[in-house]
């Protein structure tokens, strides 16, 4: 079964190409004629079919009597049906003529804005064309003109590059001429001052000698008395009280220094001499030379104590060992003459010499010790030095030789040129 819709012929819709607004009954009119024509006859025709069966079923059951009437009454029914289809023919008839003219009067007046719109695109394209032409020309004289900038600029820069390497070259021979100079002179300065130094007097190695004394006496013991002689006047090198920490004198140490290649042996009867003069009770010449013979680097030689300079803390100790127990031995047996001679028989025998040459012989010990430690370091320190050195002298090398190969390609390796050697 066909479904139908009613729409009011006179509802207004808008073109789905162009946009124009039109009434419904002018759009469908000529097509609702051509469609619906065939289906009213159709129709008409299934209304007479079914009404002609319907009448032969009613004359079959109806009486003769009645069968007069019904047939004036169809032939009535179908008069005015054949009226009503031929005025509704005419009608539609009507209706498609008035909708193919519509139809075509607005064809024909949308042809028209589209060949104008036409013309109009045709128009603009053109002149798009005609600008796109213009464009490309200028864009191509552009980059005729861009690469003959680089190119110009290329040459500027290449010519800058090369006014700079021989600015640079040049600069650089006259700076490794002056410090070549420079290192001359300093070595030549170098080599007078060693001469010099070389060349020092023996009484400026003494001074040296005797002022390093000063500061050991007075670093190690800050409670004694360390008095150096005056330069000129007679005497030994320094005089070095040995107080107790309550300020009590325990006597004096007579201390001599001699910094020379051979012994002399007038030295030992000065040193007695100013050991008299300033009453010391102890009297230490401080030698880097020794009488012939003697090999041990502490010794008592002829009532005097003789000692190298590395020597020097660990006998002071020792010395001021006996002097403050020789003090406190009086204390004790005060008015006992006989105490001060057993104190110098001690001091003067074998025992107390061993037992201070024992201490003598540790710190000896611990000075070799430290001694070997500082050589090994030393020596490795001069070994990384030479390992430095031929780095340094390999990397110099190698950037010669690329240089000399890439014949000046590469002025970025002339910095390592100024590397620091050893």
């Amino acid at each position: 079964m066909s479904k139908k819709i009613i729409i009011d012929a006179f509802d207004k819709v808008a073109c789905p190409h162009c946009g124009t607004d039109f009434v419904l009954q002018d759009a469908i009119a000529h097509q609702l004629i051509e469609r619906y024509e065939s289906e009213y006859a159709a129709m008409l025709d299934g209304e007479r079919r079914q009404l002609r069966e319907s009448l032969i079923a009613d004359a079959d059951r109806a009486a003769a009597r009645r069968f007069g009437e019904q047939i004036e009454r169809l032939e009535e029914k179908l008069t005015q049906s054949a009226a009503a289809e031929a005025k509704m023919k005419a009608k539609l008839e009507g209706t498609a003529k008035q909708a193919a003219e519509a139809v075509r009067r607005e064809s024909a007046e949308e042809a028209q804005a589209l060949r104008a719109q036409l013309t109009a695109k045709e128009a603009k394209l053109a002149g798009y064309r005609e600008t796109e032409l213009v464009l490309r020309q200028e864009k191509s004289a552009l980059e005729e003109k861009q690469k003959e900038m680089a190119l110009e600029i290329q040459r500027q820069v290449d010519a800058e590059r090369q006014r700079i390497e021989q600015t640079t070259a040049d600069a650089f021979r006259l700076r490794e001429a002056e410090w070549r100079k420079k290192i001359d002179d300093a070595q030549r300065a170098n080599e007078d001052l060693k001469r010099k130094l070389e060349q020092g007097s023996q009484q400026l190695q003494g001074e040296v000698l005797e002022l390093e004394l000063e500061a050991l006496l007075g670093t190690a013991f800050p409670f004694d008395g360390i008095e150096p002689v005056r330069k000129g006047a007679r005497g030994a090198d320094v005089i070095q009280t040995v107080r107790l920490r309550s300020g009590v004198n325990c006597g004096r140490i007579i201390w001599e220094t001699k910094r020379a290649e051979n012994w002399s042996n007038a030295w030992i009867g000065k040193l007695k001499d100013d050991q008299q003069a300033a009453g010391g009770e102890l009297a230490v010449l401080v030698s880097t030379a020794f009488p012939a013979g003697i090999t041990e680097a502490m010794v008592m030689y002829e009532g005097v104590w003789l000692v190298r300079p590395d020597l020097v803390r660990a006998l002071a100790e020792a010395l001021r060992t006996v002097l403050i127990e020789s003090q406190r031995q009086k204390a004790i047996s005060a008015g006992k003459g006989e105490s001060m001679e057993a104190l110098y028989n001690y001091v003067t025998s074998a025992q107390f010499a061993q037992k201070v040459r024992a201490v003598v012989d540790a710190y000896q010990q611990m000075r070799e010790d430290l001694d070997k430690e500082k050589s090994a370091m030393q020596r490795m320190w001069k070994k990384r030095e030479a390992q430095l050195e031929r780095i340094t002298s390999n990397m110099l090398g190698m950037c010669g030789e690329l240089q000399g190969v890439s014949q000046e390609t590469l002025p970025q390796l002339d910095d390592i040129g100024l590397l620091p050697s050893q």
